[in-house]
This record gives structure tokens, sequence and C-alpha cells, in this order.
């Protein structure tokens, strides 16, 4: 007689199982949610700055979602990806905002810049990448300047942003790259006729 096997889940790492013992507790005590704000709150931050370029108003999006995802966290499933749940609240809040009001910032102001200080030369040599790199990037689709918010802005991982995508990780993966080569192909041709 033949035994039908039931697929066993792939055991939790170390990473995994710490992040479900937050997850539990935050559950159980809404007073313990901080590890998990402290965790994931620079990354939204982050990218709402990247789209936005106002401080102010990253901050309170940033907020709105943590408040959405501490009052929703007695529905979340465990064994879910939490990044990805919390993105998709995150992503629900941007695109309401977004759809509200249209402005784009350089995905690059989102991070932090090298020590001006640190000579005359560099810094208009950073400069004028900066603006090489913006002028790229505008060129870019709506898709594919989305695709470098999640992965550097929000530095979510390619897993990650393809639950949130509804995509492959590979399919992600080899996108990104391609993309990323392209740009560093315009950036060389654009050093090259300066």
């Amino acid at each position: 007689m033949a035994r039908i096997m039931q697929a066993q889940p792939a055991p939790l790492s170390k990473a995994e199982e710490d992040e479900a013992a937050l997850i539990q507790a935050a559950q159980q005590s809404a007073s313990r949610f901080t590890p998990l704000y402290r965790k994931y709150a620079l990354p939204v931050y982050r990218y709402f700055y990247s789209r936005l370029g106002s401080p102010a108003e990253a901050e309170d999006l940033t907020s709105q979602v943590f408040l959405e995802a501490l009052e929703s966290l007695p529905r979340f499933r465990r064994g879910s990806s939490f990044p990805v749940w919390l993105f998709t609240i995150f992503l629900r809040r941007a695109i309401d905002h977004f759809r509200r009001k249209r402005l784009d910032v350089p995905i690059e102001a989102a991070k932090d810049h090298p020590d001006p200080a640190s000579g005359p030369l560099s810094a208009v040599i950073r400069s004028e990448e900066r603006r090489n790199l913006a002028e790229i990037i505008a060129g870019l689709d709506d898709e594919e300047r989305e695709l470098l918010r999640l992965r550097f802005a929000a530095e979510l991982s390619f897993n990650a942003i393809a639950g949130l995508l509804g995509r492959s990780e590979g399919a992600l993966k080899m996108k990104l790259y391609r993309l990323l080569a392209r740009m560093e192909s315009r950036l060389e041709a654009e050093d090259e006729q300066n």
C-alpha cells in the first residue's frame, strides 16, 4: 500500500524563529511591538522619503503604516512572512497617498551621503554622478523605479519583494540585475562623453 507523504514545512532559521517569537509576544501585548517597529521602521521610512522628499510626510506615513500593523497584528497568520505582510500594508498606504499626490525624489536621496568635507573635487564628482544617476532613474518606467525603491530604499529581500509583487524571486533578481547593468552602461557612456 502506497503511503502519501505529506510535505513537511521547512525548518525555520534562527532569524525566522527569533522574529516569530517577537511577533507572538507583540500579539499577546501591544507594548511588545517595539522590537518589530525598530527592525522595520527605517526601511519603510526610506521608501516613503525616496518618493516624497519630505521628512515630515515620510514620518507621518511610516507611523500610519505601523499603527495599522499594530491594529492588524492579531490577524497575522503564523507561518506567513512578516515583512511581506507588513509591506502589503505599507504598499496599500503608499498607493492611497500617491494616488492623491504624484512626486518622486531620487532614490539616492533616501540614503546617507558621504561626508562633504572629504574635499571639494570629490564633492563635485559625487554631485555630477548623482545628477547623471537621477537623469537615468527619471528615464525608467514606474515598475523599474518601484523595484529600485523596494530593494535599495526599503532594503527588502528578493523573497519579500517577490511576495509583494506576486513574482518569482529568480525573475525579480534577473530583472534587477539587468536593470542595474543597463544603468551602469549608461553611466559609463555619460562619463566618457564628459
